[in-house]
């Protein structure tokens, strides 16, 4: 390196920087004004938003029991996903043995309760509206 230069180790692209800072105010003003302008054209029908909701079914399970519990979606609702809780949270004996839908409307959650205490288990749905219902 020659004596009396300083080194810089971006030289050629100070205009760039320069230019990209001056240009960073007016895309957040773009951006903070119309923040779905570009996600939906003029010719795209907006459609309703989707409209969820939660069913739950609690029952007691007994000590030494098998116990099988449904949730049941209103109508006009379908199931999309749904599981099972115990309370109060034992850390050994309570075993999950399936959690699933059953049909359209509905989630199943089966529990072993191996324990010497009873136990409430809650199946919870979670449903969403059919479109155009």
């Amino acid at each position: 390196m020659r004596a009396g230069r300083r080194f810089s180790p971006l030289p050629r692209y100070r205009g760039v920087w320069a230019a990209g800072l001056a240009a960073l105010p007016a895309l957040l003003a773009l951006s903070a004004a119309t923040p779905a302008a570009a996600a939906d054209p003029a010719h795209h029908k907006a459609q309703q938003p989707a409209r969820y909701v939660q069913v739950s079914n609690t029952q007691t399970c007994n000590p030494d029991g098998l116990c099988t519990i449904t949730a049941t979606c209103p109508s006009g609702t379908v199931v999309t996903g749904g599981g099972v809780s115990e309370t109060p949270l034992i850390s050994s004996g309570v075993y999950l043995m399936e959690t699933e839908p059953t049909g359209s409307r509905t989630w199943r959650g089966t529990l072993r309760n191996a324990s010497q205490f009873p136990v409430q288990v809650t199946v919870t749905a979670v449903c969403a509206r059919i479109p155009g219902v």
